[in-house]
């Protein structure tokens, strides 16, 4: 097993790796320097010096090939191990559309290198021939059918965007124990022409890696506005609440955004709820607590969403101008294991009450669990217990009809 982290060295001239290896490890030049070369004695072609802070032998592990190249020692050289596992750990969490670009770079570098070790002067053609190109692996063939799908999806969300072909869907939010909605928090859908629906778990996550989620934010806001605007009095005294993602938090344009948006449709701000996650808020906590003291001079309240699944800790929470906390729904799952979840919850409610937030608990399934969450200080909730995201129209038919 591959020792990652641990430091070798190599005497000036001692050969660290040579060309056709296999390649497990790749390297970090901790001192000295290394000379990437291919070919023997006076045929050799060298590619490279590398010194300290640059890597070497990564593209063997990237692409798990043979080395494409011989490295040796200049001077005392010593390196610091990097393993297959290590690396790849790091590549997953990139973007697949980076990780094409990686790995087609490193594609034609072998299809050159191959043309040099063969002597060929000319320059590559437009499309290497059959004979002389790498073999494709399949991690290449999955990536790349991978990217290709993201690709189209991306384009067919921007479009669905630009067209105002999504729907909002918006789940009650209510007041504990009786269940008296007094707002909804307002989902974003996308259905299809056959009548099924892209699952918020696909389109979401695709537009926070690109700059469409800013795209979507704007369109959520503004559609929330008209949408509540457009009952008149019927929801007269009841809010929507929006959820912003961290990359439109972090634009300086964030409060011009919603301010613009609430002028052009007329939406009071005291009606508009602004949700945040924990992560959002701590990334930059001064800039965090600036902007949102700005949303409550207009009259915009603030939530804290997801509370307990990042930072779980009501430590910071004085230092922003927050009004409500989110209880994740892992902490109804809690209250349903036994006394243990149930303490945990009424020592939550009761920091926050003394902070003068306001608690909502996610996550109820039933009316009952609400009735217990009440008990334990949560004085509202939302869940399935009080109703699934749908269109406003469907929930204000069955909130009338209750």
């Amino acid at each position: 097993m591959v020792d990652a982290g641990q430091q070798r060295t190599y005497e000036d001239g001692e050969l660290v790796f040579a060309e056709s290896d296999a390649g497990d490890v790749a390297y970090l030049i901790d001192e000295g320097a290394v000379e990437v070369f291919t070919g023997h004695d006076d045929q050799r072609t060298v590619f490279a010096t590398l010194g300290p802070g640059e890597i070497v032998g990564e593209m063997a592990l990237i692409d798990t090939r043979p080395r494409s190249a011989s490295v040796r020692a200049i001077g005392t050289t010593k390196l610091t191990v990097i393993s297959r596992e290590g690396l790849n750990d790091r590549l997953e969490s990139v973007d697949p559309m980076v990780q094409l670009v990686l790995h087609s770079m490193l594609d034609r570098f072998r299809v050159a290198m191959h043309r040099v070790r063969s002597g060929e002067e000319e320059p590559a053609p437009r499309r290497v021939p059959e004979a002389e190109a790498l073999p494709n692996s399949p991690v290449n063939e999955a990536l790349r059918h991978g990217v290709l799908q993201q690709s189209r999806m991306e384009a067919r969300l921007r479009g669905a965007i630009a067209e105002d072909m999504l729907e909002l869907h918006y789940q009650p939010i209510v007041k504990l124990p009786l269940g008296k909605p007094v707002g909804y928090e307002a989902l974003a859908r996308w259905p299809q022409p056959d009548g099924g629906m892209i699952s918020p778990g696909e389109f979401i996550p695709l537009a926070e890696q690109t700059s469409l989620i800013l795209e979507l934010d704007a369109w959520v806001i503004r559609r929330a506005c008209i949408d509540f605007m457009a009952q008149g009095n019927r929801l007269r005294g009841q809010y929507v609440s929006i959820n912003l993602s961290g990359r439109q938090f972090a634009q300086s344009t964030a409060f011009e955004l919603v301010a613009s948006t609430l002028d052009a449709t007329g939406l009071p701000p005291e009606r508009l709820q602004i949700e945040l996650t924990e992560g959002v808020v701590m990334t930059n906590p001064a800039y965090a607590a600036e902007l949102l003291a700005e949303f409550q001079k207009l009259g915009i309240s603030i939530a804290i969403d997801d509370f307990g699944t990042g930072y779980s800790s009501l430590a910071y929470l004085h230092n922003f101008s927050a009004d409500v906390l989110k209880l994740d729904l892992s902490f109804a799952r809690e209250v349903r294991k036994g006394p243990s979840g149930a303490r945990i919850v009424r020592g939550i409610s009761a920091m926050a009450d003394e902070l003068g937030l306001r608690v909502v608990a996610e996550g109820i399934e039933a009316e009952a669990e609400g009735r217990q969450l009440y008990k334990l200080g949560c004085g509202w909730g939302q869940g399935f217990g009080f109703g699934r995201p749908r269109p406003l129209a469907q929930v204000l038919a069955d909130t009338t009809s209750a």
